[in-house]
């Protein structure tokens, strides 16, 4: 497989990271909305932003992941992504959380399962991102020969 080929598995596997992650994070989004009695007004544009974020922060690991298998450099790649995405993650959530006045117990128990449901996605992202590495359909054909 070339090492065009693998970066273009890896982007792709960023992308589809990025979705999957951004989609469950924008629902647990639309939680603390609704936990913080606000009303949940939410754009495709939006959404689509928050995928985006989400799928650029995996590009990192996803493209390194497919380029070697050295653990030392996934990790770094991987830490980079989830540090960039943790500090968008925790500056937006802060501002949410700090406005969060007057709230029922139920809204405020509601509000931290939505608020750790987040920290939980864009912790195991680098998981996500390494399953659909390694996934059948981004590994090389048998009928191709290895490259090294």
């Amino acid at each position: 497989m070339t090492v065009a080929m693998r970066i273009g598995l890896g982007l792709v596997v960023a992308v589809v990271a990025g979705v999957l992650d951004g989609g469950i994070a924008r629902l647990l989004m639309r939680g603390v909305a609704l936990a913080t009695e606000q009303v949940p007004a939410f754009s495709v544009e939006a959404t689509l932003g928050i995928m985006l974020i989400f799928s650029i922060t995996a590009v990192p690991l996803s493209v390194t992941a497919k380029l070697t298998s050295r653990r030392g450099v996934r990790f770094a790649a991987g830490a980079l992504g989830t540090l960039v995405l943790g500090f968008f993650t925790t500056t937006i959530g802060v501002q949410e959380v700090t406005n969060a006045n007057g709230l029922s117990a139920l809204h405020r128990l509601g509000l931290g399962a939505c608020v750790a449901g987040l920290a939980a996605v864009v912790l195991l992202q680098p998981w996500v991102v390494l399953r659909l590495v390694n996934w059948r359909w981004t590994k090389p054909s048998l009928a191709e020969p290895a490259s090294s």
